[in-house]
């Protein structure tokens, strides 16, 4: 039966060389441990993906000459270095042995001296953390020149830094008693921003996994009506479970692009909430990967964005109003998408961040249509 850290490795192998998604990976891989090995396998992967550059920094000044590592040598290094710099729990002598086993257990019986005398070093403190801020905190280069251009430097590593903790688990309550779904504060926050009423009409335009809509009915005390529409279909029945185990009622599903416009929709809803896809980078808590994403994959989002907001501007009846969020914290997929808008009124807008807010990184705008 394979244990925490072994696990751990067979996830981080799979997310460094195929691009897999770790919490889908982690959470199918943790099935079979018992909840000790499957909370300290979670906590070694996720940790490992926050801080692989700072960790791949440490492992690269300690190694003797330039050696190639395989893949997985690399990442049984990263596990124990991991353990070492962070873990206050695992002492140093059991990081480096359980590393050297797992070495031994996974076919690199060879690299057992290496990962010894690499892990060792590290435990006697032969090491300097580096001054560069990216390399520090494991962010890519540009984000943090990014935001150290447009917020300032303490800001900066502020955000860096609560990047790289654990996230806050919210849970709110639904109409079921002991009934409960889990959703950042902040995106709470935001559909409490587009004041839902009981008896409205509102359509949540990208609605999987559904949170949005659960909220929207909370608010509404589950009176009126919701579509929630998603372009994978796939998705649409976990939205409606969802809705069925909180005693939602006022909920359906329906599967639509929110990019193409439809006819009957045009004016019907007093609420379009529209959470387009984005890149992420407001949830690097949840999943670390994000970092890893290409500045290129993440120019191509703005015009997705501003064609489903402008597309679904049209489903709001005169009066009615807008909710447009991301979790991303760009301006360019954020105030420069809404302020783009054309025919409605801001009403308000909030930036949430983690290291200010405790909340995910999230940007919240709600418009009004005038009638």
């Amino acid at each position: 039966m394979p244990g925490a850290r072994s696990t751990a490795l067979m996830v981080l192998n799979r997310c460094f060389e195929s691009g897999a998604w770790s919490q889908q990976t982690l959470n199918s891989a943790i099935e079979k441990l018992d909840k000790r090995d499957a909370s300290l396998a979670s906590r070694l992967t996720l940790g490992v993906l926050q801080n692989y550059m700072l960790l791949d920094y440490v492992i690269d000044a300690l190694l003797t000459g330039k050696k190639r590592l395989d893949a997985p040598v690399r990442n049984i290094l990263r596990i124990g270095a991991y353990q070492i710099l962070f873990s206050d729990r695992i002492p140093a002598r059991a990081a480096v042995s359980e590393s050297v086993e797992l070495c031994r257990a996974s076919g690199f019986a060879s690299a057992c001296g290496l990962v010894n005398a690499v892990l060792r070093k590290l435990a006697d403190g032969n090491v300097h953390l580096p001054d560069d801020l990216s390399v520090r905190y494991s962010h890519p280069k540009w984000f943090v020149d990014c935001m150290a251009d447009r917020h300032g430097l303490p800001f900066t590593e502020a955000l860096l830094a609560a990047n790289n903790t654990e996230p806050p688990v919210d849970r709110h309550e639904a109409f079921k008693p002991g009934q409960t779904y889990v959703q950042d504060r902040a995106a709470y926050t935001a559909v409490e921003m587009a004041s839902p009423q009981p008896g409205m009409r509102v359509l949540d335009a990208c609605a999987a996994p559904g949170g949005k809509s659960f909220t929207a009915a909370v608010l509404m005390k589950n009176e009126g009506s919701i579509l929630s529409c998603d372009i994978h279909e796939k998705k649409l029945s976990l939205i409606s479970e969802g809705a069925e185990r909180l005693g939602i009622s006022i909920l359906k599903t329906r599967c639509a692009d929110a990019g193409c416009f439809l006819p009957e929709l045009q004016e019907a809803f007093d609420l379009v909430i529209a959470d387009v896809p984005c890149s992420g980078f407001g949830v690097i808590r949840k999943k670390p990967e994000i970092r890893m994403k290409s500045t290129e994959e993440i120019r191509r989002l703005p015009a997705v964005q501003k064609k489903i907001v402008d597309n679904v501007s049209r489903y709001v009846a005169p009066g009615g109003r807008l909710l447009y969020s991301t979790c991303t914290v760009f301006e360019e997929e954020n105030e420069q998408i809404v302020h783009s808008i054309t025919g409605f009124e801001i009403l308000q807008e909030k930036t949430f961040w983690p290291h200010l807010d405790g909340t995910d990184g999230f940007y919240a705008c709600v418009l009004r249509k005038p009638g």
